[in-house]
């Protein structure tokens, strides 16, 4: 717990921890999320749990910190703290990675069509209108 919430009892600190729990949970797809975050979240708490996500694929795609540094414009005890929580909370980014694998899966899948005569060859491609948004969860 940091400094600033120390003067908040167990009782404050569970409640405030399961209404954010309960704000994502409530979504049933991508564009609910959207809005949830945008009425939960500031642009600067957005940007920073984005950024974060970013450091740890970096880190394990095993890239030196000063690499990390360099590309996300980021600062080393950033990188530092973000791998520590890594280390303690791995399985939290595995839920992450492996729903954001099965998202680009399905919009791959969904998202463009070949169209055109039967006897064509080299078919166009269209836009189905399928966002990522609308995933199913």
């Amino acid at each position: 717990m940091s400094r600033r919430y120390r003067y908040l009892n167990k009782d404050f600190w569970f409640s405030a921890l399961n209404k954010i729990r309960h704000a994502f949970l409530a979504a049933d797809n991508g564009e609910e999320v959207d809005k949830i975050i945008n009425a939960v979240l500031t642009s600067d708490e957005k940007m920073k749990i984005g950024r974060r996500i970013e450091i740890v694929e970096y880190l394990l795609e095993e890239a030196p910190y000063e690499e990390i540094v360099k590309e996300l414009k980021v600062g080393k005890a950033t990188v530092i703290s973000v791998a520590k929580k890594l280390e303690g909370n791995k399985e939290g980014y595995d839920f992450i990675f492996r729903r954001q694998k099965k998202v680009e899966r399905e919009f791959k899948q969904n998202a463009y069509i070949k169209v055109g005569p039967s006897m064509l060859l080299h078919k166009k491609t269209e836009y189905t209108g399928f966002k990522r948004k609308d995933v199913k969860r």
